[in-house]
């Protein structure tokens, strides 16, 4: 079976005998059920349409009401109406036809043979206009095969104006916000900034972003605009399973990509929504998941008043939004963990990990891992430590662990053996940075695997032990408490290191201090650092030269000078 569709035609006629005619023809007339449409109301020709062997679908109304109700039931292909209708007379019949529905297109049928009210009717949306006295089998055809062709010709230039006009604003939108959200001192600050902006538009009606509460599993409000309390009345939630959580924001969360309607009034998955959306003016929208590093904030919903919006080329740019507030979320979490001396530390267990990942060769002995780093794309670096004679052990534990793909020993001197690995994903240490957090120390030791995240205050632990959970799923949150952190982490050395280095810099820092570069001799060389970071060693040293004087800089620097 194709996706194409018979005919649906709607007939609004009161006369019985006229009512009947009509019927009659349509259902003599067997190219009407030849002629079919596809979901988008494009004609399809013969040629193209498989052997359906389907009949033309009509429905017969005698009130103007009841026909409006037809049309809010389903989607029409073309009404054939008469004027003169019991609860209805002359041009306002059309008016309130043509009102209720900008799409369908509209035969009219009349007994009159007045020009001047065919011609008006035209002018006020019909797309053809036939005296019942007049019409026989061909020309009914004809016309109610060119009504639709038309209309479905209207319909594609008028998106692909109102594309165009939307992506030209969309563009501007998306540099504003971008340049807007740099200077947003906070999360909340970034998130009402970003919903004025797309309400303010003039391609979009209104703008919300919400964040799952894991202990309800339902979306709550963060920030809104050009709507008030949109979550007041309705639910929305996650779960795949609830008809709530099948919608685009449940399914945006679930997949991390932009989920569109392109159309509110057909889509079935919208139905628990789609008269509370539609009574606030909207035909068509966007979710966008708020991500940074695999770390989903929340999602963006944004809604036009416009049929079929949110296509190609505009549904990239406006997706381009979750990956733009994503990265000022983060920068601003970040800066306020560093700012604060009070954070939150919660501790982590993972009983016998060895175990747990069906690891034969093991050890009781201490494994600590240090620091990790980004290496650039999804791949990331650890530095770590035990005691010699654990290389087994640990060589088990990388081809065990899904994220760890490979471990390059450093050193092995002093009873301690050094090493780097490799992961292919984000690992923990990196998804905790994401929200503003640290992990203060990460062991194995007897099997366990101890875990220690420091937090800035306010930071949603709910979301952090979900972040640990999807790396180790039997990880327990054993202890959670405030405490102050050294205010070593505020002095200007650390300013300086998270604040006027790039990203790059900071990374290049990082592997070459873990991987032994500044050691003497040197256990990692340059050029061993720049392959595993895959640039060139000019520009690893480069990099850290740049680095080391910032920092240097910020360590000689004057008090009286800042």
């Amino acid at each position: 079976m194709t996706d194409a569709s018979p005919l649906n035609v709607l007939l609004v006629e009161d006369n019985p005998g006229d009512a009947r005619y009509i019927e009659e023809i349509l259902n003599d007339a067997r190219e009407l059920s030849d002629r079919e449409l596809n979901p988008g109301g494009e004609i399809l020709g013969q040629q193209q349409l498989g052997d359906r062997g389907d009949e033309l679908e009509l429905i017969h109304e005698s009130r103007l009401a009841d026909g409006l109700e037809r049309l809010d039931e389903q989607r029409r292909d073309v009404v054939l109406l008469d004027l003169d209708l019991p609860d209805s007379q002359g041009l306002e019949t059309l008016e309130r036809v043509v009102n209720r529905t900008e799409t369908v297109p509209i035969v009219v049928l009349t007994g009159l043979r007045d020009r001047e009210v065919g011609l008006e009717a035209l002018r006020r949306g019909a797309e053809e206009y036939l005296v019942k006295d007049e019409i026989n089998s061909d020309l009914l055809v004809r016309s109610v095969y060119h009504a639709i062709e038309r209309k479905a010709r209207e319909r594609q230039l008028e998106r692909h104006r109102e594309q165009l006009a939307a992506l030209n604003q969309l563009n501007g939108v998306v540099r504003e916000i971008t340049d807007a959200v740099i200077d947003q001192s906070t999360r909340e600050e970034i998130e009402r900034t970003v919903c004025e902006a797309l309400a303010d538009s003039a391609s979009y009606e209104f703008a919300w972003v919400g964040e799952l509460d894991a202990a309800t599993d339902e979306f709550e409000l963060r920030a809104e605009a050009g709507v008030e309390g949109y979550l007041d009345d309705i639910t929305i939630t996650a779960d795949e399973d609830d008809p709530q959580g099948r919608g685009p924001t449940g399914r945006a969360f679930r997949s991390r990509e932009i989920q569109v309607t392109r159309n509110v009034a057909e889509d079935y998955e919208y139905e628990p929504w789609r008269e509370y959306v539609k009574e606030r003016g909207a035909r068509s929208s966007a979710a966008i998941p708020i991500v940074h590093e695999g770390t989903i904030y929340g999602v963006l919903n944004v809604y036009a008043d416009r049929p079929d919006a949110f296509a190609d080329r505009e549904r990239q740019v406006i997706g381009q939004l979750g990956e733009i507030v994503g990265h000022a979320i983060a920068a601003v979490e970040r800066k306020r963990a560093l700012l604060s001396d009070e954070v939150i530390e919660a501790n982590f267990r993972v009983e016998d990990v060895f175990a747990e990942f069906d690891v034969e060769e093991r050890t009781d002995d201490e494994i600590r891992l240090e620091q990790v780093v980004p290496a650039g794309g999804d791949e990331y670096l650890a530095y770590g430590s035990t005691p010699a004679g654990n290389d087994d052990a640990l060589k088990a534990l990388v081809d065990a662990l899904p994220a760890w793909e490979s471990i390059r020993i450093l050193d092995d001197d002093l009873g301690r053996l050094r090493f780097e690995i490799r992961f292919g994903e984000p690992s923990v240490q990196a998804a905790v940075a994401t929200h503003g957090g640290y992990v203060e120390a990460a062991t194995i030791e007897g099997g366990d695997f101890h875990l220690a995240v420091q937090l800035p205050q306010g930071a949603d632990v709910r979301q952090i032990v979900e972040v640990v959970q999807e790396s180790y799923p039997t990880a327990e949150l054993r202890a959670q408490r405030q405490v102050t952190r050294d205010d070593a982490g505020t002095n200007r050395m650390l300013s300086a290191f998270h604040e006027d280095l790039t990203d790059r810099q900071r990374t290049v820092v990082k592997t070459a201090y873990y991987a032994g570069y500044f050691e003497w001799p040197r256990d990692s060389s340059g050029e061993e650092i720049a392959e595993s970071l895959d640039i060139a060693p000019a520009t690893f040293s480069q990099h850290l030269r740049t680095a080391e004087n910032r920092i240097f800089g910020a360590l000689f620097q004057d008090p009286d000078e800042e």
